[in-house]
C-alpha cells in the first residue's frame, strides 16, 4: 500500500512498537488496507513434508453432499464426518485428519455461509486472558449489549529479534489462553500473523513501502533453487523461514491439546507491497507467494502435525485477476478480503463480494478485516452475506469499534441473522450437518435506526495562541467525494534539498474519526515534476510524518544516485499534496523541516496559502503572530 492502510499504528502502551497495518494501496482501506483475490490455480499441488511440490491429497471417499436437508443454524444434520471433495463446495475442512474441533468450525461456517454472518473484532491490547474482559472486546458490547462471537488475535510479537522480551512473550501467552478461553464459551478465535523479519536483522515486518523508517529487506526468494520456486532446504533463508513457523506450530498444537480450533489467516493481503512476504523492493511474482503460503500450510499441517486450523487466502484486490497468486484450493477453506470503509459508511460491499463469489464458488467468502461493520440487513438486500466481518481494534488509538454507531451495533448484533458470542450453540453440543442452515429473514431496517453522527466541535492545538499553524479543512459530503489538492508550500526560488535525506512534518489529525493520506509534490526550475512516498496519519492521531526523498520518482521511475541529488538541488516549488476520499473534518500541519537543518515553513508568519486543483478542500495559515 501507498501506505495508506499501512499506517495504522499500533500504538504499545509500554513498548511503542508499530503496526502500520498494512495492508494495501487504496484509500478506501485502513489498518491493513483493501485487499483483494485470486483465482484457483488447479495445477498448484500441496508439498511434501520437506517443502518441495509433490502429489495432491488423496481423498479415497469423495462422499456425496445432501443439500436437500436443511439444519437450523447447521446444529441438527447427521454426525457422520464429511470429506473435502474438490471443485466443489465442502462442509469439511481441506485438512486431511482434521481434528473434531477443527471439523466443527469449518462446519459451523460452511452451513451458515449465505445466511447468518458471524460477529467479530480484532483485539490490540491484550491486558488479560479472560477474553471479556479485554479492551477490545468489552468496547463491543459497551456499544451493542452482547460480546462478538469471533476474536481476532495476532502473533505479531511470537517471532523475532525482540521475541524474548518478557513483555512479547506474555503478549503471546495471554492471546493464547484468552482464545482458549474463548473456544470454551463457544466462540471462535481467529489468528492472524504479523511475521518479523525471520533472520532477525530487524524488528520489522513491513518494506520500506510500508513504513519508511522501520522495514525489513528480507527476501524469502532467496531461499528458492535458482531460478525456481522450489525450496533450497540448505539455504539460510529456508531454515531461517521453518524455524518461526515452527515456533508458531507450538502455539497452535497447545491449543491443539486443549481441544480448541482456530481460524488462521497468515500471508495476509497478498499482492501488497508492504508486507516483505508479499513484496521486497520489487514485487514478488505471485508463484513465489504462492510457493511461500504452501510451505507455512506443509510444514504446519504435514510435518509438525498442526490439524485444528480453517485456513484463510487473503489477498489484496490488485490480483484479483491474477490466479498465480492463489496457493492452491488444497491449501484453504476460506477466501477473504479487507475492506476499510470510512466511519459510519455501512455498505455490505456486494461488488467486491460478487467478484469473490465469481472466482471462487467452492469457498467461504470472509470479511477479515474492517473499519464499520457491514449492515446486516444491506447484506441480505444486496445477496452479499460475508462469513464474517471483524473490525479492527479500539484500542491502541485504533477506535475502529467507534466507527459503528451504537444504535446499528445493537441492531446488528441483536438480529438472528448475525451471530454474537450469546448465540453461538456451543462446541460441545454442536452437531455436524451436511445441509446448509436454514434462510434468514434481518427483523429491522437501516433505514429505521438513528444513524445520525453529531459532528464534534472543532479541536484547535493547545498553543494556537502562541504557534502557527497549516489549517487544511476537508468537506466531503459522501464517501463518493475524493477531498484532494495542492497547498503551496514554497515557490520561486530554488531550495537546495540535495543533501536532506527526508522531511518531517508534525501532524494534527484529532478531529477526524478517519485517516488521511499525503505526500510532498516538487517542481524544479525547469517544471520537471516528481514526488516522493507520503504518509498515512490516523483519525485521532497526534505524530511526526517523515517523507524518504530516497523514493523521490519522476513519472513512476524513482530518481537514484546523481541524478536524484541533481533533481534536489533544484526544486523551486514544494507542494502539500492531499488526496483522500469521503473525509470531513479539519487537520493542522506544522514544522516542515529537512534533516539537513533547512527550514521549509514553520506557519508562524500571515500568508496566503494557494490552493492549486482543490476539490472539498480549503486551506489557510492561523494561530500564532497571525
Amino acid at each position: 500500500m501507498n501506505i495508506k492502510k499501512s499506517l495504522l499504528a499500533f500504538g504499545l502502551a509500554a513498548t511503542a512498537a508499530i503496526l502500520t497495518t498494512a495492508c494495501s494501496d487504496d484509500s478506501s482501506s485502513g489498518p491493513e488496507e483493501q485487499t483483494t483475490v485470486v483465482g484457483d490455480d488447479p495445477a498448484a499441488t500441496p508439498s511434501d513434508s520437506t517443502g518441495t511440490p509433490s502429489g495432491t491429497p488423496t481423498d479415497t471417499s469423495n462422499t456425496t453432499i445432501d443439500t436437500t436437508a436443511v439444519s437450523d443454524n447447521g446444529n441438527e444434520g447427521n454426525n457422520t464426518p464429511i470429506t473435502n471433495v474438490p471443485g466443489t463446495f465442502s462442509y469439511a475442512p481441506v485438512t486431511e485428519g482434521a481434528t473434531a474441533s477443527a471439523q466443527k468450525l469449518y462446519n459451523f461456517l460452511a452451513t451458515n455461509f449465505g445466511s447468518r454472518t458471524v460477529s467479530g473484532v480484532q483485539t490490540g491490547d491484550v491486558n488479560t486472558a479472560t477474553v471479556k474482559e479485554m479492551i477490545d472486546v468489552k468496547a463491543v458490547y459497551e456499544a451493542a449489549g452482547k460480546y462478538p462471537a469471533l476474536v481476532g488475535f495476532d502473533f505479531l510479537f511470537a517471532n523475532g529479534v525482540n521475541a524474548g522480551d518478557a513483555w512479547y512473550k506474555s503478549y503471546t501467552k495471554m492471546a493464547v489462553e484468552a482464545a482458549a478461553d474463548l473456544w470454551k464459551q463457544g466462540g471462535i478465535p481467529a489468528f492472524s500473523w504479523h511475521w518479523k523479519d525471520p533472520s532477525h536483522a530487524i524488528d520489522a515486518f513491513y518494506t520500506k513501502k510500508g513504513n519508511a523508517s522501520e522495514f525489513t529487506t528480507f527476501d524469502y526468494a532467496a531461499g528458492f533453487k535458482a531460478g525456481t520456486t522450489e525450496w533450497d532446504e540448505t539455504s539460510e533463508a529456508y531454515q531461517q523461514i521453518v524455524a518461526d513457523i515452527d515456533e508458531i506450530s507450538e502455539y497452535f498444537l497447545q491449543l491443539q491439546e486443549q481441544g480448541v480450533a482456530a481460524i488462521f489467516r497468515p500471508l495476509h493481503e497478498s499482492g501488497g507491497a508492504w508486507f516483505w512476504w508479499s513484496a521486497t523492493d520489487k514485487m514478488h511474482q505471485g508463484a513465489e507467494y504462492a510457493a511461500l503460503y504452501r510451505l507455512v500450510y506443509d510444514r504446519m499441517v504435514k510435518v509438525n502435525g498442526v490439524k485444528n486450523l480453517v485456513w484463510v487466502w487473503n489477498a489484496e484486490k490488485t490480483i484479483f485477476s491474477d490466479a498465480t497468486w492463489d496457493p492452491g484450493s488444497a491449501y484453504y477453506d476460506v477466501f477473504s478480503v479487507d475492506i476499510y470503509n470510512k466511519s459510519y459508511d455501512y455498505q455490505s460491499n456486494a461488488a467486491v463480494f460478487s467478484n469473490m463469489k465469481t472466482i471462487h464458488g467452492d469457498k467461504i467468502i470472509a470479511l477479515s478485516e474492517n473499519g464499520p461493520i457491514p449492515d446486516a440487513s444491506l447484506m441480505h438486500a444486496d445477496n452479499a452475506v460475508w462469513s464474517w466481518n471483524m473490525p479492527w481494534y479500539e484500542s491502541w488509538d485504533g477506535k475502529y469499534v467507534s466507527k459503528t454507531k451504537n444504535t446499528v451495533w445493537a441492531a446488528n448484533l441483536a438480529d438472528p441473522c448475525v451471530f454474537a458470542l450469546e448465540d453461538m450453540p456451543g462446541w460441545d453440543n454442536y452437531t455436524i450437518s451436511n445441509a446448509p442452515a436454514a434462510a434468514c429473514v434481518v427483523g429491522y431496517a437501516l433505514a429505521d435506526l438513528d444513524t445520525a453522527v453529531e459532528k464534534a466541535p472543532l479541536v484547535l492545538p493547545e498553543d494556537i495562541a502562541t504557534n502557527g499553524y497549516l489549517q487544511v479543512v476537508m468537506t466531503a459530503s459522501s464517501p463518493e467525494d475524493t477531498v484532494r489538492g495542492n497547498v503551496v508550500l514554497h515557490g520561486g526560488s530554488v531550495v537546495d534539498l540535495s543533501k536532506a535525506t527526508k522531511l518531517t512534518f508534525n501532524v494534527d489529525n484529532s478531529n477526524n474519526g478517519d485517516g488521511l493520506w499525503f505526500t510532498i509534490a516538487f517542481m524544479d526550475s525547469k517544471w520537471k515534476w516528481a514526488q516522493p512516498d507520503g504518509c498515512w496519519i490516523n483519525g485521532g492521531a497526534k505524530e511526526a510524518c517523515e517523507i524518504d526523498l530516497a523514493t523521490t520518482a519522476a513519472n513512476q521511475t524513482v530518481l537514484e544516485g546523481e541524478e536524484l541529488t541533481a533533481y534536489l538541488a533544484d526544486v523551486s516549488t514544494i507542494l502539500l499534496e492531499i488526496s483522500t476520499p469521503g473525509v470531513n473534518g479539519t487537520i493542522f500541519y506544522d514544522d516542515v523541516v529537512a534533516d539537513d537543518g533547512t527550514a521549509l515553513s514553520d506557519f508562524n508568519k500571515p500568508a496566503t496559502v494557494e490552493v492549486q486543483e482543490g476539490q472539498f478542500m480549503d486551506a489557510a495559515i492561523i494561530g500564532g503572530a497571525q
